[in-house]
């Protein structure tokens, strides 16, 4: 070993783990300032809600029953309104739909299109 790399300073493990610490620290504390800041994602809800929605009323073969339209209530996530059948939603309702294969009776398979409307 060379004369000159004794004299090289390092850090002791202890401060590197401090300077470590308040780093993550700091960029703990943007982020969360960040997110607050944010507007919330409310308007995100409508696909979770209707894949939640279309697995409610599915059967196990994948296809929709009208009869289980009833269930569709049950999958709007806690402290928000939903309408997949009902009353209408207001005007800035988060709104998503998909194509889904719907049994209308025994023996009779169609197509049709799930909407789901969230709102709080």
């Amino acid at each position: 070993m060379s004369p000159s790399s004794r004299r090289r300073a390092q850090a002791s493990p202890v401060a590197a783990l401090t300077a470590l610490l308040v780093v993550c620290a700091a960029i703990s504390g943007y982020a969360t300032v960040l997110d607050e800041s944010m507007p919330t994602a409310d308007r995100d809800l409508a696909f979770a809600t209707l894949s939640n929605v279309e697995s409610a009323l599915e059967d196990d073969s994948g296809v929709v029953v009208l009869s289980r339209l009833s269930d569709a209530r049950d999958a709007c996530p806690d402290g928000f309104s939903c309408r997949a059948v009902g009353p209408d939603a207001p005007a800035d309702a988060d709104t998503d739909s998909t194509r889904v294969t719907v049994r209308a009776e025994p023996g009779r398979v169609g197509f049709g299109t799930l909407r789901v409307e969230v709102w709080r």
